[in-house]
């Protein structure tokens, strides 16, 4: 959908220190997210935690650029996270993680 939208995009973008999840960007900005998957009854909020700082650990937010880095963590939400055939998901929480470096 995001290329639908005109933004480049990368599955799995690998930095020296890691991989992110995903990266999109347009002519201005580059975003960089770091998704973590949790069943209904789980912790968002220590997953969103974990995510975040991944991205600081892995400093994803490094890259030798002109364009404005946005490290986002995303959390989502999916209710059938035991049965593989039938994804139920919402987005639970998305922050921007801010200067990773």
């Amino acid at each position: 959908m995001l290329q639908i939208l005109g933004y480049n995009t990368y599955a799995e973008y690998h930095t020296a220190l890691g991989i992110s999840d995903l990266c999109f960007g347009d002519g201005d900005r580059i975003y960089i997210c770091e998704f973590k998957v949790i069943g209904k009854s789980d912790s968002g909020k220590e997953k969103l935690e974990e995510a975040k700082a991944q991205i600081r650990e892995k400093r994803y937010g490094l890259r030798l650029t002109n364009k404005e880095v946005i490290t986002l963590a995303v959390i989502i939400i999916n209710e059938n996270k035991d049965d593989k055939h039938e994804a139920m998901r919402e987005v639970a929480a998305i922050e921007e993680v801010g200067k990773t470096c």
